[in-house]
């Protein structure tokens, strides 16, 4: 199993796009999760192009899923979240949209992409690496504390904003010495 990650251009962002909409037709059908239907928008990926970082994963040459990249606190956070950062000041990631094609989950590819998401953070002087995972999604609230990220809080929406609610996460990240 060749796995790979590379950085996107905005031209590629409709194949991406694509990817969020099966797995969200996915998570409808499997677990009547609605947060990528209908799906996330294609417009709102292609302008998050100009200030995050956008991700392909690839299996050997076949484009199998995605993640975003922020290195700002995004507003939801802030608008809508009771969070207890276990360093406040520390420069932080914050993973989007990670999704891989749903015959390709449960072989161990989003913990290689958490790992591949952690070095570029560390590669980049980033010590922590922070996300939210929707409550009702107890599968992905097991994986993403088994990967080592601690729950610091939660987002409570406005029932007007049509998101469901989610718990935040993060996971210090541990550099190593150059003693």
């Amino acid at each position: 199993m060749n796995l790979s990650i590379s950085q996107v251009a905005v031209s590629e962002i409709p194949d991406l796009h694509q990817i969020l909409v099966e797995c969200g037709l996915d998570l409808q059908k499997r677990f009547n999760l609605c947060y990528w239907v209908p799906p996330y928008p294609l417009e709102k990926m292609v302008k998050d192009a100009n200030k995050m970082d956008i991700y392909a994963i690839k299996l050997d040459f076949e484009l199998i899923g995605t993640f975003t990249i922020e290195t700002k606190i995004p507003p939801g956070y802030l608008k809508y979240g009771d969070i207890n950062w276990q360093n406040p000041s520390l420069s932080a990631f914050y993973i989007h949209r990670l999704a891989v094609l749903p015959l390709f989950q449960a072989k161990g590819i989003g913990t290689w992409c958490l790992q591949q998401i952690e070095n570029l953070a560390i590669n980049r002087n980033y010590s922590v690496v922070r996300l939210d995972a929707v409550k009702i999604n107890q599968k992905l609230l097991n994986f993403y504390e088994k990967s080592g990220y601690k729950k610091v809080g939660e987002m409570i929406f406005y029932p007007e904003d049509k998101y469901e609610d989610a718990f935040v996460f993060e996971k210090v990240l541990q550099h190593s010495s150059s003693n």
